[in-house]
């Protein structure tokens, strides 16, 4: 009796299919502001039978699922395990695809990065400037004089007029 549960769990085992789902991103709802989202990545690895030829459908019931959760409950231990018994039970209702084991290989939030961010940290750090800020600053620096340490002769020790013909080949022996 024992060979014969071992060898169909081998046939059941033999005759699924493994799909890989890759950085997978989606925007999903976070709780801690009001229509704020995050972007989350996610790897994963499903076992189930004819998965490959309904790999559409898969993608699709991954989407919907993946919505109806906030960003901070897909983190936890809890809501990750509600994501795969919600992730099998859509996909075998509404698709008639059966997904026997969800493995997690990666889930993160990932930081979104939009033009407004990035302006706005700028202009709190006081790193950007208006247009005549840097005319400002342009007409201060030219009013400044720049002073440059004379060239020192290598043998006198005694600064060099470099504008001065007569010094030309001073150092080298004449």
């Amino acid at each position: 009796m024992k060979k014969l549960i071992l060898i169909a769990f081998f046939c059941v085992f033999a005759l699924s299919d493994a799909l890989k789902i890759s950085d997978f991103n989606a925007d999903i709802f976070s709780k801690s502001g009001q229509n704020q989202t995050k972007k989350i990545a996610i790897n994963l690895e499903l076992i189930g039978t004819d998965l490959a030829e309904n790999e559409a459908y898969v993608l699709d019931a991954l989407n919907v699922i993946v919505g109806s959760f906030y960003a901070e409950d897909l983190l936890t231990s809890l809501g990750k395990e509600k994501f795969k018994d919600a992730f099998k039970k859509y996909t075998l209702k509404k698709h008639s695809v059966e997904i026997d084991n969800v493995l997690i290989l990666g889930l993160k939030v990932v930081d979104d990065l939009d033009i407004e961010r990035i302006i706005e940290a700028i202009k709190t750090k006081n790193l950007c400037q208006t247009t005549a800020q840097n005319e400002t600053q342009n007409s201060q620096k030219k009013q400044n004089k720049i002073i440059v340490s004379p060239k020192l002769d290598a043998i006198n020790q005694s600064p060099i007029d470099l504008n001065s013909i007569a010094d030309f080949g001073k150092d080298f022996g004449e």
